[in-house]
C-alpha cells in the first residue's frame, strides 16, 4: 500500500497550489470551489487500515499495478524565450488584519453542533443571522446569463463557515425566508474558470429555510470535552487567533506572487501546457483504475463532470507553466537553489509520514522532480514575501 500512497501524494502535490502559493490549504482554493470544486485526491485512511496486509484496493493487486505514464514528454526550453520578470522585489503589500469576534466563535460552534449531530431547530420569526444554517436555491449570472455549476436548489449552508466564494455569505445576513436577494460577487483572479477569474457576478439566492441549534451544557462536557462555556469558547478562540494568523501570511503570500505574474510578460510553452494538463488527466485516470473504475465515474463521485474536468485541468496546466516560469527566472536572477541537506530533510520528513523505513526506499517511488520544484517554489515565496513591503 505504501507504494501507491507516495505516488497520490507526490503526484499531487501541487494539487493544492492553483494559485501558486502557500506549503498549507489555501483559503482561495474555497473561492475556486464555489459549486463544482476541482476534485481532490486524498488517500483513503480506511481503505488503507482494512488492507494494509493484503495490499489490496476493491479487488486490486496493487504490488502488480502499473500505473500509466503522461503521454506527453516535457520538451527542453529556454525559460528566457517564454518570460520577462517585471518587478517582484519591494512589491508593496496590504494584507487585510484579521481579528477573533464572538461571532466568529459562535459560528465555530454551530458548525461544531452540527457535526455532532445535534438536532437544529427550525427558526421562523427572524433573518438570517451568522451561524445559521440555511436551505437555499441559487442561481449565478455572469454579464447577464447563467453559467455552468453556479445553481443548486436546497443546498445546506452555515453562513459564515467561508465554504462559498468571498463574499457571499455574509450578504445572507438579515435575508428573510421565502424572499429572493441579490448577492454581488468577484471572483478571485485564480478561480479555475478562466471566462469567470477576476470577474464580477450575480447570484439569486433565495432562503426556503434557517435551522439554528441550542448549545447545551451536556455538549460542552460531553461531546467537547470541556467543563464550563467558557473554557469550550477561549479553546475556539486560540485556535481561531492561529488560524487568521496563518490566513494573513498566505494572503500575503497570494499578493505578493499574483502581483509578480501580473508585472510580468509570460507566454506560454504549448508543450508545456500539454504536459501538464495530460499530468493531471493520467493521475486521475490512474487513480480511478486503483478503484476498478474510469475516470468519468470517480470524477462524478468527487462531484464533477468530464467537462467541468477539462477545463480545470486547462487551468491547472496554465497554472502550472506560469508557476515554472516564475520558478525558473527568479531562481536563476537570485541564485536560489535547494540545497541537499533541504531536500533531504524533506524527504525524511515524507518518509517518516507515511511509513518508509529510509529515506531510499522512499525516494524510489518519489516523483524526485515535482518534490524539488515544490521546495524550490516555497523558498522563492519566502524570498518574495520577505522583499515586499507592507502598507
Amino acid at each position: 500500500m505504501k507504494k501507491i500512497v507516495v505516488w497520490l501524494i507526490l503526484s499531487i502535490s501541487v494539487m493544492g497550489m492553483l494559485a501558486g502559493c502557500s506549503k498549507k490549504n489555501n483559503d482561495d482554493n474555497l473561492d475556486n470551489n464555489l459549486i463544482s470544486p476541482t476534485p481532490e485526491v486524498t488517500d483513503d485512511e480506511d481503505v488503507q487500515e482494512d488492507n494494509e496486509d493484503n495490499n489490496l484496493v476493491d479487488g486490486v493487486d496493487l504490488e502488480d499495478f502499473v500505473p500509466l505514464e503522461n503521454p506527453v514528454v516535457k520538451e527542453e526550453y529556454d525559460y528566457k524565450d517564454y518570460i520577462k520578470l517585471g518587478q517582484y522585489k519591494g512589491i508593496e503589500v496590504k494584507v487585510d488584519k484579521l481579528d477573533v469576534t464572538e461571532e466568529d466563535i459562535d459560528v465555530i460552534i454551530q458548525m461544531d453542533l452540527l457535526d455532532n449531530g445535534s438536532t437544529p431547530v427550525e427558526v421562523t420569526d427572524r433573518d438570517v443571522r451568522l451561524g445559521d444554517v440555511v436551505n437555499i436555491d441559487f442561481i449565478g449570472y455572469h454579464k447577464g446569463e447563467p453559467f455552468e455549476g453556479g445553481a443548486a436548489e436546497g443546498f445546506e449552508l452555515t453562513v459564515g463557515s467561508k465554504v462559498f466564494i468571498s463574499g457571499f455569505e455574509e450578504q445572507l445576513v438579515g435575508a428573510q425566508i421565502g424572499n429572493e436577494i441579490d448577492v454581488n460577487v468577484v471572483f478571485p483572479t485564480n478561480y479555475n474558470n478562466t471566462d469567470l477569474a477576476g470577474e464580477p457576478a450575480v447570484f439569486k439566492v433565495k432562503v426556503n429555510g434557517i435551522k439554528n441549534f441550542e448549545l447545551t451544557e451536556d455538549f460542552v462536557k460531553e461531546t467537547m470535552g470541556f467543563e464550563t462555556e467558557a473554557e469550550y469558547r477561549d479553546s475556539i478562540r486560540q485556535e481561531l487567533v492561529l488560524e487568521y494568523a496563518d490566513r494573513m501570511i498566505r494572503q500575503k503570500e497570494n499578493e505578493v506572487y499574483t502581483a509578480v505574474i501580473n508585472g510580468s510578460e509570460i507566454t506560454m510553452p504549448e508543450n508545456l501546457l500539454e504536459y501538464y494538463e495530460e499530468d493531471i488527466k493520467t493521475m486521475y485516470t490512474n487513480e480511478a483504475a486503483i478503484y476498478g473504475m474510469d475516470l468519468e465515474t470517480i470524477l462524478s463521485i468527487y462531484g464533477s463532470s468530464m467537462e467541468e474536468f477539462e477545463q480545470d485541468a486547462k487551468a491547472y496546466a496554465k497554472n502550472m507553466v506560469i508557476r515554472e516560469l516564475i520558478i525558473k527566472a527568479i531562481s536563476n536572477a537570485e541564485g536560489i537553489e535547494i540545497t541537499e541537506d533541504e531536500f533531504q530533510t524533506t524527504v525524511a520528513q515524507y518518509a517518516a509520514q507515511y511509513g518508509y523505513e529510509s529515506n531510499e526506499e522512499f525516494l524510489e517511488q518519489a516523483d524526485t522532480e515535482m518534490l524539488r520544484q515544490d521546495l524550490l517554489f516555497y523558498k522563492i515565496i519566502e524570498f518574495l514575501v520577505a522583499e515586499a513591503v507592507e502598507i
